[in-house]
Parts: structure tokens; sequence; C-alpha cells
């Protein structure tokens, strides 16, 4: 009796690392859309930064920010959404940032 406790066990454990490890698998991240949401992050972060009440110097940092990091985020969205345009996850995510 004991021995087929550990073997269920064993058993229930496989399972739920296997289930586990499967639906963790299907939540990675391709690095170039990766990219694309760090960019797509900073762009919004940035423009959001942005005040008119700011010294003339900020204000040109921050828009040498924006410049570079919207510049390629708006870059790799169009990129991106050819590239993945059968895949309705992926288009969600990219069309989740207003760029």
């Amino acid at each position: 009796m004991v021995g087929n406790m550990k073997k269920l066990t064993m058993v229930c454990i496989m399972f739920f690392f296997l289930c586990g490890f499967t639906l963790a698998s299907d939540n990675i991240i391709p690095k170039d859309l990766q990219e694309y949401i760090d960019n797509a992050e900073d762009c919004q972060h940035f423009a959001g930064e942005w005040d008119s009440h700011l010294s003339d110097e900020r204000k040109k940092e921050i828009e040498n920010d924006i410049e570079q990091y919207c510049t390629k985020a708006k870059l790799l969205q169009n990129k991106l959404k050819e590239k993945y345009k059968k895949d309705t996850r992926k288009i969600e995510i990219i069309e989740n940032y207003d760029i």
C-alpha cells in the first residue's frame, strides 16, 4: 500500500511539473517582440515625463530619449505586425501600445 502511494505521488508530481513546464513555454516572448515592448514602454515613459515647466536642458534630454525609443518602437511595430499577422496573441501585445 505504501509503495503504491509513493508511485501515485511521483506520478502526480511529474504530471504537475510537466503541465507547468508546458504552460510556461507557451508564455515565452520572442526576443524581437520583447525588444519592441521595452522600447514602447520607454517611449511612453519619457513621453509622460515631458512638461513645459522643465528646464530647457531637461526638455532636450527627454526629447532625445523620446526620439530614440519611439522611433525604434514604431519601426519594430510595423515590422512585427507583418511578421506576426497570423498570431492574434502577439498582435494583441503589439497593439497594446499607442506609439
